[in-house]
């Protein structure tokens, strides 16, 4: 007899039966009736099995319509590239809404970690994967080290493209180099709730990114914040060798 719990054996199941009928993304999954029909399990065991695959991004519930495979979500690469790159590169329409772009003084805590003082760009941007929001995305710019090209920071401009690209063009010409993350989980207040259209106190994964130039000079501060059912963070590890 298996150790696992009814529900876990059945999700398991349900798993397998995806991959053996060649089920994708779109594709109308069995109905609870159907599954009842197959395995000889309870109603209770196969909500329990549903809902944790769709918590899992297998399946995805659409009212009045019916279970369906879900598209995988959107995966958050160990690589300093942009959002729009990372989507892109993984099939995504990316688009960003820029909520704010404004000069202003660099915040105490960049100042007390020493990164830079004087003034900083700060923007705000909801980030959106095939029209669906998925991410805020708060950014610190060192004044100084865009050139004098502050105009390229009009909302109408950020939006046409990635902000990696613009600040490596050749107006402002810096060269990104590496950066570090550190990622959290946390809990949506209300605004950033309203504007990612989850419910208050839904899970969510913050990213936090600070960015070198060649120099090692840190002219990048950004706070992610996604919600955690519709993105996920992938590392890749290996063995070390010996």
């Amino acid at each position: 007899m298996s150790p696992l719990p009814l529900y876990v054996q059945l999700e398991q199941a349900l798993l397998a039966h995806i991959g053996k009928a060649g089920l994708r993304a779109g594709d109308r999954f069995l109905s609870e009736a159907e599954i009842a029909q197959s395995y000889a399990v309870s109603r209770a065991t196969i909500r329990q099995a549903l809902a944790r695959m769709v918590t899992d991004g297998h399946l995805e519930r659409i009212q009045g319509l019916g279970t369906f495979i879900a598209k995988p979500r959107p995966t958050h690469q160990p690589l300093l590239t942009s959002f729009t790159e990372n989507m892109r590169e993984q099939g995504y329409n990316p688009r960003r809404k820029v909520l704010l772009s404004e000069t202003v003084s660099t915040p105490e805590d960049l100042r007390a970690t020493q990164l830079w003082s004087g003034s900083s760009q700060r923007i705000l941007r909801l980030l959106l994967a095939d029209d669906t929001p998925i991410g805020i995305s708060e950014t610190w710019l060192p004044v100084d080290a865009l050139a004098g090209r502050l105009d390229l920071f009009d909302p109408a401009e950020l939006e046409s493209g990635s902000l990696y690209d613009l600040l490596q063009g050749p107006e402002i010409g810096l060269r990104l180099h590496r950066g570090t993350e550190t990622i959290r989980s946390a809990t949506l207040n209300a605004a950033d709730a309203e504007l990612l259209e989850c419910a208050p106190g839904s899970s969510a994964l913050i990213v936090r990114r600070i960015t070198y130039s060649q120099s090692e000079r840190p002219v990048e501060s950004t706070v992610m914040t996604f919600a955690a059912d519709r993105y996920e963070y992938r590392v890749e590890l290996f063995r070390p060798a010996g």
